[in-house]
């Protein structure tokens, strides 16, 4: 997801070349589309060396002349060495970098000073891209995947089909510290008794259990429904007919920002390296993040008990998640 502004800014940049994407291929959906891209290759993941030996010689095979490396690891640094590649940049994050890239960008990426777009950017500039104007994430929606969430809305809700769409999506992977379940079930409850929106509590088949129980508090309110294990390309589809998206640090906020969802609010870790100047949604939403108001001593990972205001994530209040989007989406912004 944050990948895709550096691609923009490639593509506008060197509109005459020719630019692939190496991702993995559970991420191929999200740049599906993508106007700036020729063709995208997919692989087991950054980490997964198993299928190194075949990408070398793929990549061999295309004689690409450049390779931005923007997701570090030794499988990446060592598959753009051994397929020849003469220009090879990447970040000067680890020992073994300046042994397989012959142009590197010193990156401090765990102070959290900037977005992480704003990271991937600054390694195109040793190919004289600009790297002072961040553009903004990119995902399209296939008409496929709005014709089937337009279905699936249309059979969950039944004749309160006029009523904004909300997508609650309390899960994540851990990354970062989420909101507690309370606080969630409390957000959807609000929801529910203001009678005005459709709200869909969202998941991936693992957070099933997570989004039965956040959309048990609505219990019997057909205004509330829950859609677990949908495949990413029709989530995608979903989100982009949303009215607003309330999520924590996680794939979907940044979705529902790229794909331009009007408002959407985010629930944020103070901790440094998982903190919304770095993960901050970015886009055409109208979006707010919203994290406790502590001094967190944090800078790698939650101290824990050791700190005087663990835990803290529960002090973002569900009323004033609600309050920002109710009032955002009552004026029709």
């Amino acid at each position: 997801m944050l990948t895709t502004p550096a691609i923009t800014a490639l593509g506008k940049s060197l509109p005459e070349s020719r630019i692939d994407l190496l991702c993995s291929s559970s991420a191929e959906v999200v740049v599906r589309g993508n106007p700036y891209l020729n063709e995208v290759l997919t692989d087991r993941g950054a980490h997964d060396s198993s299928d190194l030996k075949e990408l070398v010689e793929l990549v061999r095979q295309r004689s690409y002349s450049c390779a931005v490396v923007l997701v570090n690891s030794l499988k990446n640094a060592r598959l753009v060495r051994k397929a020849g590649i003469p220009f090879r940049v990447g970040p000067l994050v680890r020992w073994y970098v300046p042994f397989y890239f012959n142009r590197v960008v010193r990156q401090r990426r765990s102070r959290a000073e900037k977005s992480e777009a704003a990271y991937n950017l600054e390694l195109l500039a040793p190919l004289g891209v600009k790297t002072d104007q961040l553009p903004p994430p990119l995902v399209i929606p296939t008409a496929e995947a709005l014709s089937r969430a337009g279905e699936i809305l249309a059979s969950a809700f039944d004749s309160e089909s006029d009523f904004p769409l909300l997508v609650v999506h309390p899960g994540m992977g851990g990354s970062a510290l989420n909101w507690p379940q309370e606080r969630w079930e409390e957000l959807v409850g609000l929801l529910a008794k203001s009678g005005k929106y459709r709200v869909l509590v969202t998941g991936s088949e693992a957070e099933t259990e997570l989004a039965v129980r956040v959309s048990s508090v609505a219990s019997g309110n057909n205004l509330v429904q829950t859609i677990t294990g949908m495949s990413l390309e029709d989530f995608i589809g979903l989100l982009s007919l949303a009215a607003g998206v309330v999520a924590p640090s996680t794939g979907p906020l940044h979705l529902a920002a790229a794909v331009g969802v009007p408002v959407a609010a985010g629930i944020y870790s103070p901790v440094r390296v998982q903190h919304p100047r770095r993960w901050g949604p970015l886009g055409k939403s109208k979006s707010e993040v919203f994290l406790p108001d502590v001094d967190c001593p944090g800078k790698l990972d939650c101290p824990g008990t050791g700190c005087e205001f663990f835990p803290c994530m529960g002090r973002i209040r569900a009323q004033a998640v609600f309050d920002y989007l109710d009032s955002n989406l009552s004026s029709g912004i």
